[in-house]
């Protein structure tokens, strides 16, 4: 903690000159060594990229049985470390922990891939991926405690439905001559759907685990991807015209949206979870409803239409985020609404004089409401008030 701020808080009334000494004294005796610590991770590197050199020089040399062997031994090595370390990791550093679980598990994963190049086989991403989530799923999800875990677990599993989807050309390939599942409207209906699962599923495992905070950051994640590919499908939505195929597998995705949102809401009973619920409630209706409104139509060349539903779902996680006391959600949304709003303005207007006038219009806008969203999140969701 700096001396400024120390002096700031004790200016302010915040604190007496004998608390700030008792701060500075117990900071002193809690400090950590930053420098040293970052001289001692740039050897770490600097010894890491000398090592992936030498092997990389000596690469085709080296026999790929000799290679797979190493890897073995080292995947080998991390599983006896876990195997004793992760029972006494409760009582130590968390991100340690997390650290061995996430070398070993891109150690795994690189296992397949090693493989792969050593025999020379053909067999497409999704399974070798498949089998790693079978085969690490567990210790992740049994021991894994902060962000980095949560993340690369999630990343495997859409990384799964997406490399097997692409096998079929992804969604917007309808029409395209290219091969098709057997049931197409149930295939693209469900293969978009694991985010959903995984967010119902940590947000049950929040209150059953001693481990809250990290199911908590894979909901959070998961949730994140799934506002992600609803606003890549608002923003797409317009370009072509889909079958009813097409039009039954978003209706298969906005059920599972649904599905998610009412599990949310009945296993977490907090305002954290009934936002979270509305805002996925929110996400579905505006998925179906866009995709309904184009089905009916055919495609919709007005930029309004697509601006109109991208404002509707972030203004739905603004007004979710004041309700459960998200700051910086909140301000995030409004910031997405206000460049959405601007990126309009440069769609409609087509001469100089438009654009100029539309630029000058979309910029007071911005300011007003970057003015607006301050002095809401102030007011209605404080710093430090998220609610769990």
């Amino acid at each position: 903690m700096s001396e400024r701020q120390l002096k700031a808080w004790r200016d302010a009334g915040l604190i007496d000159a004998d608390t700030a000494e008792r701060i500075r004294a117990w900071e002193l005796t809690h400090s950590r060594p930053v420098g040293l610590w970052a001289i001692v991770g740039l050897g770490a590197l600097t010894i890491g990229l000398g090592i992936i050199s030498v092997v990389a020089a000596n690469w085709d040399a080296i026999p790929g049985e000799t290679r797979l062997a190493i890897h073995f031994t080292l995947m080998t090595g991390f599983a006896g470390l876990l195997w004793w370390y992760l029972p006494r990791a409760a009582a130590k550093n968390n991100y340690f922990s997390d650290g061995l679980l996430f070398v070993a598990a891109v150690l795994g994963l690189a296992f397949f891939g090693h493989v792969g190049q050593v025999y020379q086989t053909s067999s497409p991403l999704w399974q070798p991926l498949l089998a790693w989530l079978v085969i690490f799923s567990p210790l992740l999800l049994l021991f894994g405690r902060g962000w980095p875990i949560a993340g690369l677990w999630l990343a495997a599993v859409v990384g799964t439905a997406w490399s097997h989807a692409d096998e079929y050309g992804h969604a917007w390939a309808w029409g395209q001559h290219v091969p098709q599942p057997a049931f197409p409207t149930l295939y693209w209906g469900l293969i978009a759907c694991p985010p959903m699962v995984v967010a119902a599923f940590a947000a049950f495992m929040r209150a059953r685990s001693d481990r809250p905070a990290f199911w908590r950051l894979l909901e959070q994640l998961a949730i994140s991807v799934i506002l992600a590919g609803i606003s890549i499908a608002i923003i797409a939505g317009g370009w072509g015209s889909p079958t009813h195929a097409a039009l039954g597998s978003i209706a298969i995705q906005s059920l599972a949206l649904i599905g998610a949102a009412a599990i949310i809401f009945r296993v977490t009973s907090t305002r954290s979870g009934t936002a979270t619920a509305g805002i996925l409630a929110a996400g579905a209706l505006l998925h179906f409803a866009q995709a309904l409104l184009v089905d009916l139509h055919g495609p919709i060349r007005s930029p309004w239409i697509g601006a109109s539903f991208f404002v509707m779902l972030w203004g739905a996680v603004a007004a979710a985020a004041i309700f459960a006391r998200w700051r910086r959600l909140f301000q995030g949304a409004i910031a997405l609404v206000a460049l959405r709003i601007v990126i309009l303005s440069f769609e409609l207007n087509d001469s100089l004089l438009e654009s100029g006038a539309g630029l000058i219009f979309s910029g007071a806008f911005a300011i007003v409401v970057a003015w607006a969203t301050v002095r809401i999140s102030k007011r209605y969701a404080p710093a430090g008030g998220m609610v769990a």
